[in-house]
């Protein structure tokens, strides 16, 4: 079986250490290529044959009609280890920065479509990929864009084969909170392009069973729910409590996580304002904002620790009580973030520590875990520090959800079992079109 994965950034997981590709399609049994839409080289264990097309080759094609895109080999694996920069979230500090994205960053992002949109790439050496490859099914990972919609279209075209899309964004509804007339422009030509391009979808994966079933009423398409998989082959030990009691948050800062962050260093300090009962570590590649700083690392009852690699963080949550969840609260993120389910809840609930997600109950995420009591849920600001203190006079309660959180973890995200089961669909799936 030949599988074209069609992606819109570099399947590096040096760069993305929390790649869902590899966590899918590590030892998939046939053959992979990958085309992408970006920048940068790859750098994985799973695939070796790629076609890279930038904004700018696309570009030259869109200016000469002709022409663009980079067929090559690559073989070369680096372990994830490696140490990866820090950057700064999404809010950087650099205030022009922010005044430049605000003013012409949806304008650009509308010009970009246009340009995709409008190329031709059947005198390219794109054609001579497809026909050497000769892939048997696309499956395509989409994240509300245009020219990804495009490009599924057009190898549609060009190959006749069946279309495997994922999305883990709200790519349809309209329950957005943004003020930029530039963003709904594009939102309602994303809207219109899903409409237009779903009727090729042989399979439509989501993040979440509410968006799976929306979209099947809504579109008509056969979905289904794709969660990231987890190393749960080996029994849960026993752990003992530490003193003071441990919280790990390892992630990203953006979305207003830094905001919730905040809230939660601000309850510890007043907890252990008298005893330091409970600390927690931040681990992130993220720069946080100036305010923020001294918040993040009091080294009395906060510390930042920066980024570390996945083997090490895993000798981390070993030794720690608590593996920490948190999204944003503010009404634009709690809409713009309903339907995401973080690939880190995953490596939460394998941590072998009790879970702690703080956040709205109406993301998908902290629902699925409070609906499955796998985790200790805080769905408003004002109840961290009550809930943190009913955990420092309940301890017993960390090895409950402890116990609960892997319970989930064994019973739906194995990873062996969430690739079989996607390699089962993706078999059906091509083994159908042949027949047809």
């Amino acid at each position: 079986m030949r599988l074209l994965v069609l992606t819109e950034e570099v399947w590096n997981d040096k760069m993305y250490p929390n790649n869902v590709m590899t966590n899918w399609l590590e030892g998939f049994e046939g053959q992979l290529a990958n085309l992408y839409l970006a920048s940068g080289m790859p750098d994985n264990p799973c695939c070796s044959e790629y076609f890279q097309i930038t904004d700018r080759m696309a570009l030259v094609n869109l200016l000469r009609q002709k022409g663009g895109g980079k067929w090559f080999i690559s073989k070369e694996f680096a372990s994830t280890e490696s140490t990866i920069p820090p950057f700064s979230n999404r809010e950087s500090n650099n205030k022009k920065y922010i005044i430049l994205k605000q003013l012409f960053g949806g304008a650009l992002r509308l010009l970009r479509d246009a340009a995709w949109l409008r190329t031709n790439w059947e005198k390219s050496i794109l054609m001579d990929f497809l026909a050497e490859f000769q892939p048997d099914v696309v499956l395509s990972l989409r994240y509300s864009s245009r020219r990804m919609l495009y490009m599924e279209r057009l190898l549609h075209t060009l190959t006749g084969v069946p279309i495997i899309a994922f999305t883990g964004d709200d790519e349809y509804s309209l329950k957005q909170l943004n003020a930029s007339p530039f963003y709904w422009i594009r939102r309602f030509q994303i809207r219109r392009d899903i409409r237009k391009t779903s009727a090729l979808y042989r399979k439509y994966f989501t993040l979440s069973e509410r968006q799976a079933k929306e979209l099947k009423e809504i579109l008509g398409v056969n979905t289904g729910v794709l969660y990231k998989g987890g190393d749960f082959t080996k029994a849960l030990e026993n752990k003992r409590i530490s003193k003071p009691i441990r919280i790990v948050y390892a992630g990203r800062l953006y979305c207003n996580r830094d905001k919730t962050l905040l809230a939660l260093a601000r309850a510890l300090a007043e907890i252990n304002r008298e005893e330091v009962r409970m600390t927690l570590e931040i681990y992130t590649r993220d720069i946080p904002r100036a305010r923020e700083k001294e918040a993040f690392d009091d080294s009395r009852s906060v510390f930042f620790k920066g980024f570390v690699p996945a083997g090490e963080l895993k000798k981390i949550y070993k030794e720690a009580d608590i593996a920490l969840h948190v999204e944003g609260f503010d009404m634009k993120n709690r809409l713009l973030t309903r339907y995401s389910f973080s690939t880190k809840i995953v490596d939460c609930l394998a941590s072998t520590c009790a879970v702690l997600a703080i956040g709205p109950y109406e993301n998908e995420g902290i629902r699925y875990l409070k609906k499955n009591h796998a985790a200790i849920c805080i769905g408003k600001m004002e109840e961290i520090s009550s809930i943190l203190s009913h955990i420092l006079s309940h301890p017993g309660k960390i090895e409950v959800y402890r116990r609960n959180a892997w319970r989930l973890g064994v019973k739906a995200h194995s990873k062996e079992e969430i690739r079989r089961s996607l390699y089962d669909d993706i078999a059906f799936i091509v083994e159908h079109n042949k027949e047809l």
